[in-house]
């Protein structure tokens, strides 16, 4: 006989952005009664399940999986304003899309990983782990054109979620695949240094003794900038910096304008007063939210490369597919296919 739940019906509605007392009072229910259920104390009957499936629109099927709900855990990026309610949300999404993802792969064979072993304390610091990095990958000199599929053809997958105030959340699955979740609505700039920073997180912070004196935002931060823009390429530009110079340069590295003032200062090519007064400039111009200079949109694509061989490989229906990852299709569609319905291969593209 199957068994409900009651930990899957906690992640369903943290995921949903429901507190225990709001969901009450739409099931028509005590707060008491559900704090039981919750708790896996008092039994549920099959019409509550039912009222609980339609409100949180999640399949029966979802709430009766045998398995330990155990919460993603990794490196992330967020506001600090950012409330406990939302990043519970989060992470019980990401917890979702982490089953997801390992049901998909009992038919798909993923890339061979690709990534380093460094620890800073003893091979040298995070801008010397990047340089390693673009020789262990055979990067050529310059700009990275797409980083995304540099990425995950080496293996490291790129989960696309729509995650409010949080940047990003990198981790390991099953102790070996690693992940980057990463928000679908920051802007290009951004998205590209976010990712670098989420992979400098999994090359230097699991798997070794990582001290809380350090400063594991800043040694993400170094190797994301070197990654993407080499000190060696670009300090030579970094004279006369202007907000137009740096307009120029982010239109061949495809980082922000920002982010390489950050690093004209960093590497010593403005003075103090010279920084803070292009900071103030681009306020007054309003560059600060809304920057010039479009860059190239990357896409992850390798989930969707994956979802695609089930629909056309395998032949799975999305009413299949569906069921396989226990979502209802109107969620299979919200998360892996086109606007449309349509899926679309999104392997690295570059729009």
């Amino acid at each position: 006989m199957r068994k409900f739940n009651a930990e899957i019906l906690k992640l369903a509605r943290e995921a949903r952005y429901i507190t225990q007392e709001e969901l009450a009072s739409m099931l028509g229910v005590e707060q008491g009664t559900l704090s039981k259920i919750e708790k896996d104390i008092l039994a549920i009957d099959d019409k509550l399940v039912q009222k609980i499936s339609k409100v949180l629109d999640f399949p029966v099927d979802f709430f009766y999986q045998y398995r330990k709900v155990m919460i993603v855990e990794g490196h992330y990026r967020r506001k600090v304003s950012t409330p406990v309610k939302k990043m519970k949300q989060y992470a019980a999404q990401m917890t979702i899309a982490e089953w997801h993802f390992l049901k998909l792969m009992d038919e798909i064979e993923l890339p061979e990983t690709k990534l380093p072993s460094w620890n800073v304390l003893e091979d040298g610091s995070p801008a010397m782990c990047a340089k390693h990095l673009r020789d262990f990958w055979k990067i050529p000199k310059g700009r990275i054109t797409n980083l995304t599929k540099l990425i995950e053809d080496n293996g490291i997958v790129i989960f696309p979620l729509d995650l409010g105030e949080m940047s990003a959340f990198s981790t390991y699955i099953n102790g070996n695949i690693p992940v980057i979740y990463v928000n679908s609505n920051l802007s290009p700039d951004r998205y590209r240094l976010t990712i670098a920073h989420e992979l400098g997180h999994l090359i230097f912070h699991f798997g070794n003794k990582v001290s809380q004196e350090r400063d594991l935002e800043g040694e993400a931060y170094e190797f994301a900038i070197e990654l993407l823009v080499p000190e060696s390429n670009i300090k030579s530009y970094f004279t006369k910096v202007s907000i137009d110079k740096l307009a120029d340069l982010k239109s061949y590295w495809y980082v922000s304008i920002q982010a390489l003032l950050r690093y004209a200062n960093t590497l010593g090519m403005v003075t103090q007063n010279q920084y803070k007064y292009l900071w103030i400039q681009m306020g007054s111009l309003g560059y600060r939210r809304n920057e010039p200079v479009s860059i190239p949109v990357e896409k992850p694509g390798l989930i969707r490369e994956i979802v695609n061989a089930y629909v056309s490989d395998l032949g799975y229906s999305k009413e299949e597919l569906a069921s396989v990852l226990q979502v209802n299709v109107s969620e299979l569609d919200r998360i892996y296919f086109g606007s449309k319905g349509k899926l679309k291969l999104l392997r690295g593209q570059v729009q």
